[in-house]
């Protein structure tokens, strides 16, 4: 039974193929980076390679949780007059087999201009104050479509490989919100119009394999 059921799988995700490429969708595209319109940063992940390479298993759903981790990212300050005074950090799925459609596997905002790298365990929700919306290491983050600070790599069998885009923003102004527990994307993109000042990107690809 298990068998048909990946093959069936398999089948829809051949069809949805064409659906895919969803780049005018990133976040880099709304007007709040009218201002800065081209990458003046550095992001990279040490433990995958240059951008374009491939996301490791535990950053997937098929790791042994189910859920995945954030791959260890680092970046550079960007060259600027105004100096950087907080962080935003987005992984956004650009290849749904949805038209138009592009969501995000994490959203977190509030990281210190000191931060120059991330790891999973900087995303880790809070565990003393779960409502919070905050992480271990004191960041902020939007739920993704799964409640959770952080989902990893999940396209569908038989869809190709996906691109997962990794982009880190500074602003020159921290975010702030009377409730900012309930903050929303649309909030934080809003909210930078006018703050930023510098971005950079690296893409991890997965596609899904066979199951054994």
């Amino acid at each position: 039974m298990a068998v048909v059921l990946n093959y069936l799988q398999f089948l829809l995700g051949r069809t949805l193929y064409p659906f895919r490429g969803h780049d005018a969708g990133q976040i880099i595209y709304t007007p709040a980076f009218k201002s800065v319109s081209k990458p003046n940063m550095t992001l990279e992940s040490p433990e995958c390679g240059p951008s374009g390479s491939s996301l490791l298993l535990r950053h997937t759903n098929l790791a042994e949780d189910g859920r995945g981790c954030l791959p260890e990212l680092r970046w550079t300050p960007p060259q600027c007059e105004q100096p950087v005074q907080e962080y935003v950090l987005i992984c956004e799925d650009i290849d749904l087999p949805v038209p138009f459609l592009v969501i995000y596997h994490g959203m977190q905002w509030g990281i210190p201009s000191s931060a120059t790298k991330a790891s999973p365990a900087d995303v880790k929700p809070s565990e003393t104050d779960p409502k919070s919306n905050m992480t271990e290491a004191g960041w902020r983050y939007v739920p993704n479509l799964m409640g959770t600070s952080y989902i990893g790599a999940g396209p569908p069998l038989g869809h190709g490989s996906h691109r997962y885009v990794y982009t880190i923003i500074a602003l020159s102004e921290p975010l702030q919100f009377e409730r900012p527990e309930k903050a929303s994307k649309k909030d934080i993109q809003n909210a930078m119009v006018g703050k930023i000042v510098g971005w950079g990107q690296w893409v991890g690809v997965f596609q899904r394999p066979w199951p054994n």
